[in-house]
C-alpha cells in the first residue's frame, strides 16, 4: 500500500522499507528479526510490506538495536526528492586526495540495494575517486547541524 506523502501514514512506508533494508544488510529473515525482537513474524512482515501496521516508538527502537542502526537511520524518508530542502544527492569524499563528489541519490539507492541483497556488511556503497583511484566515502550529514 503507498501513502500519499501529505497523508500522516506516510511515514510507515519508508520506515518498512528501511527495516526490510536493514535485516537483509545483517541478513536476517523476517522470522529471525521477529525472534531477536520478542514479536511475531507477522508482525515484521506488516511492517515491511506497509499494510499500515502501526508500531509503537518502543516497538521501533528495539527493531533497531536489533538491526544495529539507529533510529535516525530507520526514520530516515529516503523518497524527498525534488524540495529546495530535501537531499537529492550524497556527498562523498576521498580518504586519499580528499576530492569531493556529490553522488546522486538515485545512484547511492541502487547499490544500497545491490549490497543488501548481496547482504554486504557495508553500510553505505563506496565508489573509487577518479582522480586518484582512492576510496570515495560518503560523509554523513548530522542532522542536529542544522539546528
Amino acid at each position: 500500500m503507498r501513502f500519499n506523502r501529505n497523508d500522516e501514514n506516510y511515514v510507515y512506508g519508508f520506515v518498512g522499507k528501511n527495516i526490510k533494508k536493514y535485516r537483509k544488510m545483517q541478513g536476517l529473515t523476517q522470522d529471525e528479526l521477529a525472534s531477536l525482537v520478542n514479536y511475531s513474524p507477522s508482525f515484521i512482515a506488516n511492517i515491511e510490506s506497509s499494510t499500515h501496521q502501526t508500531f509503537s516508538l518502543g516497538a521501533l527502537w528495539r527493531i533497531a538495536t536489533a538491526l544495529g542502526v539507529s533510529l535516525h537511520e530507520i526514520c530516515y524518508d529516503n523518497n524527498k526528492l525534488g524540495s529546495a530542502n530535501n537531499m537529492n544527492s550524497v556527498l562523498y569524499i576521498c580518504d586519499s586526495c580528499s576530492n569531493t563528489i556529490d553522488m546522486p541519490i538515485e545512484v547511492v539507492d541502487v547499490f544500497e540495494f545491490i549490497y543488501a541483497v548481496g547482504k554486504s556488511k557495508e553500510l553505505y556503497p563506496t565508489f573509487t575517486c577518479p582522480k586518484c583511484g582512492g576510496k570515495l566515502i560518503p560523509k554523513k550529514n548530522d542532522p542536529l547541524d542544522k539546528m
